[in-house]
Formats: structure tokens, sequence, C-alpha cells
């Protein structure tokens, strides 16, 4: 008689992200020529296999196989059921942790990518409006001055100088 294979009843279910990397892991273990390639990318499918079955598997293991303080439990008992409360209450303040760092992170990043940009828009019109009076001014010279005397007429070149030093540094 011939058996038909079948998938586990218990199949694991993998996000498309995590199906795609392991698929690629796959490929790259496949890919592998000498041995020590093989073994690291074997090991990089395995941390990836391990990862989705934690994510796929009950996180909380309070209250198995403890009796707490119920009745019937010895003294060690009740120590026991404390100590996994404690494991998981510390487990879930490590993971809220961990996700409020991440927000606070990502919040950070946000501020700190508009305040950039606001700084640049800022330079870029003060620039703008800087090359608009040079260039005012150079058509005044151009066109005979108007009359300026020549003190102000070096005060002009010396600024013109301090702009142009100023934009070669922006």
């Amino acid at each position: 008689r011939e058996f038909a294979m079948r998938a586990p009843a218990r199949a694991l279910a993998l996000t498309e992200t995590q199906h795609d990397a392991l698929a690629l892991a796959i490929a790259d273990a496949a890919r592998a020529t000498d041995d020590r390639a093989r073994r690291e990318a074997d090991a990089k499918v395995l941390e990836l296999k391990l990862g989705a079955i934690r994510d796929n598997v009950r996180a909380s293991t309070l209250g198995r196989d403890v009796q707490g303080s119920q009745a019937g439990a010895g003294s060690g008992e009740f120590h026991k059921y404390r100590e996994q409360r404690r494991r998981e209450r510390a487990r879930l303040e490590a993971m809220e942790a961990a996700d409020a760092a991440r927000v606070e992170t990502e919040a950070r990043a946000r501020r700190a990518a508009a305040a950039s940009e606001a700084s640049e828009a800022k330079t870029a019109k003060n620039r703008a409006k800087r090359a608009k009076a040079k260039a005012k001014r150079a058509a005044k010279r151009r066109r005979g001055g108007g009359g300026a005397t020549i003190g102000e007429a070096k005060a002009d070149e010396e600024e013109d100088e301090e702009e142009e030093e100023a934009a070669a540094l922006d």
C-alpha cells in the first residue's frame, strides 16, 4: 500500500516577510560551496525557523503544572508559582519597555528629519535672498552705480566677499 505525504496538522504559519527571508536563507544554504558557508547558512535557516516558532507559540507559561495556592499544593509549589508569575511579569515589562523604546526612537527620528528639513528650507531661502541682493548690486554697478561713494563701494565689495564665503560654507 502507498502512503501519501501530507502536511503536518500543525504546520508553522509564517508571515510574508518571514517566508521570504526563509526562502532566501534556504537558497543561500543551497548555493554554499564550502562547509563553513553551508553551516552558517544552515544556522541562519534554523534561527529564522526558531523565530517563527517563537512568534507562533503561546508566550505565557504561567500556571502550567503548578498548583499555586490551591488546596493540595505542597510547600514548594506556591514558591514555584510565585517565581513563574514574577518571571512572566518581568518578561512582559521588558517587552513593553522595548516597544516603548522603539516607538520613542522612531518619534525622535521623525522629529530630527522634520527639523533638518525645516533648517534646510530656511537655509535655501536665505541663500536665494543673498543671491538676489548680490545680483541687484552687480546690476547697479554695471549701470554706473547711481552715485555711490568710494566708502560705500568698498563696503559693498566686502559684503560680496563675505556672502561668497558664506555661500561656499553652505
